[in-house]
């Protein structure tokens, strides 16, 4: 077992983050401490149109501009089951490990707020439509030992309205683009003993979502959702012994990091001291490094469930499993496994790739007859390095597979060099749909390969500064680097440093 609370165990998984208490200051702290944690992770399908009308999912198009009468919570308007996000939601509990359900059916899940206007959540409670699975972590996810998190239940939901808060005084405006929009509720099992496993299993999650087409999973944009819950025990103790503490609105991997290890701290300092720990939902702040209370929940809020009497039960057959199943892409450990193997690549090279949506095919069509690892290196370091300056996914850019491959062949070839080929690079990607071969006769790019003009050139230079030629020749081997700059701009940069 894995206790979390020695002072050896919590500085490696801690470091770079600020403890909120005293902890590690204290000896009477130093005793053994686990920690029990568990995840909720609200997901967005993909889909293009909302989980019960036909209006479009886009959210962040002007407020109110796609909403349906289902939506709004219109008397008289009827749900009706959108199959995409039913075909989105099976693809994820499969690439989960889990089972799709033969028989589903959606509850009502009543509470009463602005953001939603059907005084009531239809959601998957009782009967959700997979079960099961789990998610292997290991070294390929940072860890340095194997952790098997098993996954409860995925269920669909519907999202909830924006509250927009701050613009009127005194009023809070309501956008129900996002209302309606199909979510799938996965709940993990309170498998997690640490803070960087969870956020190892959000990140494993991430790139299984995105790579099986369900979601985009940016947590920045609010298409994932994290909640935590978090219980403390002393090591002789049964581990699910603690109290549960929630933590709400996670949304991003330093956050969640941060939050639960403020919180363990906050519980552990309550357990030593002989305070009791509350049952209590939390936030975060990130400013102050401290856990803060929303509210007590001393019992499970009375969200008087029902069965959903406007949808049927949701009845799927085998053949139509294995259909979802056989259309699944190569998961990310398979691909992992495979592309190490066949192109002779860094296991976290490939991690890496497979974190981008669509960089995976990408890099397949681009390294056909071309060196696999060169082509890696510069996705992952020039491509990424750009798309990170531009907040963009591949996905969104303007760069073809055709023109990066011309781009690898010209460096290949010798017919540019580094610094031109990452001007090829940067122009592509801001738009430029030439081939590379065009942009470069444009540009007049041609490497300087005259010997004898190269030659000449560096004897004019040597002539030019004396001074500098003497310090190389008697040992100042770093006033090489003096000629090289001095070559590169006569040259324009057409000059090659190596030759």
């Amino acid at each position: 077992m894995r206790l979390l609370w020695s002072v050896r165990e919590s500085a490696r998984h801690c470091a770079g983050y600020k403890f909120t208490t005293n902890l590690l200051l204290h000896k009477r702290y130093y005793k053994p401490w686990g920690a029990t944690i568990g995840l909720e992770l609200h997901v967005q399908l993909a889909a293009a149109h909302k989980l019960f009308s036909a209006a479009s999912a886009k959210w962040d198009d002007p407020p109110n501009t796609n909403v349906d009468f289902v939506d709004a919570g219109l008397p008289g308007s009827m749900p009706r089951l959108n199959p995409e996000c039913v075909s989105l939601a099976a693809r994820a509990i499969l690439c989960l490990n889990g089972q799709v359900q033969p028989r589903s059916s959606f509850d009502r899940k009543h509470y009463f707020y602005s953001d939603q206007p059907l005084g009531y959540q239809i959601t998957q409670q009782r009967h959700p439509i997979g079960r099961g699975g789990f998610i292997e972590l290991g070294q390929a996810d940072g860890l340095d030992y194997t952790k098997r998190v098993r996954i409860h239940q995925l269920q669909l939901e519907q999202d909830t309205a924006k509250s927009i808060h701050g613009v009127y005084p005194g009023y809070i405006l309501t956008d129900l683009n996002r209302a309606g929009v199909a979510l799938v509720e996965i709940v993990s099992e309170p498998d997690m003993e640490t803070a960087p496993e969870a956020v190892h299993f959000v990140r494993k999650m991430q790139s299984l979502l995105r790579h099986t087409g369900v979601s985009s999973c940016n947590m920045e944009d609010g298409s994932l959702r994290c909640d935590v819950n978090v219980s403390v025990y002393r090591g002789s103790e049964d581990r699910l012994s603690g109290t549960r503490c929630e933590l709400k609105n996670l949304n991003s991997l330093k956050t969640i990091r941060g939050a639960i290890e403020a919180e363990v701290s906050r519980q552990v300092e309550l357990l030593s001291n002989g305070q009791r720990v509350k049952q209590e939902t939390r936030g975060y702040d990130a400013h102050s490094g401290k856990t803060v209370l929303a509210r007590s929940k001393e019992a499970a809020p009375d969200y008087r469930y029902m069965p959903e009497p406007d949808l049927p039960a949701l009845h799927i057959s085998e053949d139509w499993i294995k259909q979802i199943r056989s259309s699944l892409p190569e998961l990310p450990e398979a691909t992992l496994s495979r592309m190490t193997r066949q192109y002779g690549l860094l296991p976290e090279d490939v991690a890496t790739m497979l974190g981008e949506p669509g960089c995976i095919s990408f890099f397949e069509h681009a390294a056909r007859g071309r060196d696999p690892k060169r082509v890696a290196a510069w996705i992952t370091s020039e491509i990424f390095g750009q798309l990170s300056y531009r907040a963009q996914r591949l996905s969104d850019s303007t760069l073809t597979v055709q023109q990066f491959a011309g781009l690898l062949d010209a460096l290949a070839s010798n017919s540019i060099t580094s610094t031109q080929a990452k001007t090829l690079l940067i122009e592509f990607m801001d738009g430029d749909k030439r081939a590379a071969e065009e942009l470069i006769q444009a540009h007049g790019w041609k490497v300087m390969s005259d010997t004898r003009q190269l030659q000449t050139l560096v004897t004019q230079l040597l002539n030019e500064h004396p001074r500098e030629a003497a310090e190389y020749k008697a040992g100042h081997k770093r006033r090489l680097n003096f000629f090289v700059a001095k070559i590169m701009a006569a040259t324009k940069g057409q000059a090659r440093p190596q030759d």
